[in-house]
C-alpha cells in the first residue's frame, strides 16, 4: 500500500513540474501527457516488493509508478531499468532517482526525493516523441540525456 504523502509528493511533482509549460521544453510542459494521464486514472503507484512480484504484475495502465521504500543506490536501479527493458521489450522502463539529475539547459526535471521505476508501453510512449520531435521540446537536450531517456 502506497501512503498518502508518496500519492501527495507524486501529485506536486506531476502538477509542478512535469506539466507546467516551459521555456526549455519549446513552451510545452517537461511531460505534456502526465497530468492527463494523472487525471484520468491511467496511473498506478504500487511500493516496490520484489522482483518475483513485479515480473507477475499486469501493465494495464499508460503508466505504473513502483516506489522504492529504501534508498536503492543510481547504478542498481540503472541497470534494472536496463535488464526489464532488455526483457520486455514492448514496455519502456525508465528509473527516476535522486542523483540521476535530468537537467534540460538548467532544468531540473527530476522528482528530487523518491526513488521510482517508470513503467510505460513502448509504442505509446515513442509515438507520443514523434509529435514531439516536430516541436522545439528537444532542442535543449544534451546528447547524453537524449542517449539516457530517449535512445534505449
Amino acid at each position: 500500500m502506497v501512503n498518502k504523502k508518496i500519492i501527495s509528493q507524486l501529485e506536486k511533482w506531476i502538477n509542478n513540474i512535469l506539466d507546467a509549460p516551459n521555456s526549455k521544453f519549446g513552451n510545452l510542459p517537461p511531460c505534456p501527457y502526465a497530468r492527463q494521464a494523472w487525471l484520468d486514472g491511467n496511473v498506478s503507484v504500487k511500493m516496490w516488493e520484489d522482483a518475483k512480484s513485479f515480473e507477475a504484475d499486469e501493465w494495464d495502465k499508460q503508466v505504473h509508478i513502483y516506489v522504492f521504500d529504501d534508498m536503492m543506490d543510481p547504478h542498481t536501479l540503472s541497470e534494472l531499468a536496463c535488464e526489464y527493458n532488455n526483457k520486455y521489450p514492448e514496455f519502456l522502463f525508465l528509473e527516476e532517482h535522486p542523483e540521476l539529475v535530468e537537467d534540460v539547459d538548467g532544468f531540473i526535471c527530476n522528482q528530487g526525493e523518491l526513488v521510482l521505476l517508470i513503467v510505460q508501453g513502448r509504442k505509446h510512449l515513442e509515438d507520443a516523441r514523434e509529435v514531439l520531435k516536430k516541436t522545439n521540446y528537444y532542442e535543449n537536450w544534451t546528447p547524453e540525456m537524449k542517449e539516457r531517456i530517449i535512445e534505449r
